[in-house]
C-alpha cells in the first residue's frame, strides 16, 4: 500500500505508575502487535518537558488493519494493563503533509 494511504495512530499516555513499569507493560503490548497485518512502524516517545507523558505513534496501512489487530483475542488484556498504569487518549489521524530530509 502506498504511504499516502496510511493512517497514523497516536495514543497519548499520562503515567499513574513508575516509568519502568509502564515501559515494561508497553513493550509487552507492542510485542503482541509485531507482525500483525498492516503495522508498518511504531515509536514510543517521552516528553522532555513532562517525563510522565508519552506518545505512541504508529503507522498502519489502514484503520481496518488497526481495528483487526487490536480486536485480536488477548489484546484487550494488554489495553487493560496499560490503562492501569496510565491514562490513555488513542486517536487515528490521516497525513496531511509529509517531508523526508
Amino acid at each position: 500500500m502506498e504511504e499516502n494511504n496510511m493512517i497514523v495512530f497516536v495514543n497519548s499516555f499520562q503515567l499513574k505508575a513508575p516509568a519502568a513499569e509502564f515501559e515494561r507493560i508497553f513493550a509487552e503490548s507492542a510485542a503482541f502487535l509485531y507482525g500483525q497485518q498492516g503495522l508498518r512502524s511504531h515509536r514510543l516517545v517521552r516528553s522532555k518537558k513532562d517525563p510522565n507523558r508519552y506518545q505512541n505513534i504508529a503507522m498502519w496501512d489502514s484503520e481496518e488493519d488497526l481495528r483487526a489487530a487490536t480486536g485480536l483475542p488477548g489484546f484487550q488484556d494488554h489495553g487493560r494493563r496499560l490503562r492501569e498504569v496510565a491514562t490513555t487518549d488513542p486517536q487515528v489521524f490521516e497525513t496531511v503533509f509529509e517531508h523526508h530530509a
